[in-house]
């Protein structure tokens, strides 16, 4: 209904097909760390529905597509409005310039190996055209190198290593591999030869 309720339906759906992959890729580049982004921003969905009011607005008012304005708009101010470092600011223009551009309309290549839905349909057959066509997840859908990779999935590695050996017995020797029943047995009996013999 959201889409149908503009002018040009299908234009919409293009700049809210890649606003939504610029969304996911600017929440996903954070888990590369410092080769991510250089701060950590508060980016939410709140920022995406906004731009896709604001597109739809522009649509209505221009009869040509305004992308500089979009841009300027989505990167400098909605979204921007969170960016606080300069690389960082330069890093999401750049991907608002490699995804808003004419190209869009006639299924350009977003990032290597996926192309942006052509003449898009419905909803259903936008969803069917991500599940059916997104490649495997990899650094380069971001801009990364390859290698980037690989200090997020030691740093991944580390952590669950970590998580194993905290879930590993604290005591080992005595008391090792006994229910907590057998240990509280043997504390008990530990603690009644202590005690003193009674008294008559």
């Amino acid at each position: 209904d959201y889409f149908e309720a503009s002018a040009k339906p299908g234009e919409l759906k293009s700049i809210c097909f890649a606003l939504s992959l610029f969304h996911a890729v600017i929440l996903e580049r954070k888990k590369f760390g410092p080769q991510g982004w250089n701060r950590v921003y508060p980016f939410n969905l709140g920022d995406l529905t906004s731009c896709a009011q604001v597109a739809m607005n522009y649509l209505e008012t221009y009869p040509k597509i305004p992308w500089d304005d979009l841009k300027y708009i989505f990167g400098e101010i909605m979204y921007g409005g969170h960016i606080t470092d300069f690389f960082d600011r330069v890093l999401a223009l750049s991907y608002l310039d490699s995804y808003l551009k004419d190209d869009l309309m006639e299924g350009a290549e977003l990032f290597p190996g996926f192309m942006a839905p052509v003449n898009s349909g419905s909803v259903k057959d936008i969803m069917e055209h991500v599940e059916f066509t997104i490649p495997q997840e990899s650094p380069s859908a971001f801009g990364l190198h390859p290698n980037a990779e690989i200090g997020f999935r030691m740093k991944q590695a580390s952590s669950m290593f970590a998580q194993i050996r905290e879930l590993q017995p604290r005591s080992a020797g005595k008391g090792a591999g006994m229910s907590p029943q057998e240990m509280a047995k043997q504390k008990l009996e530990e603690l009644l030869e202590r005690m003193p013999d009674r008294l008559d």
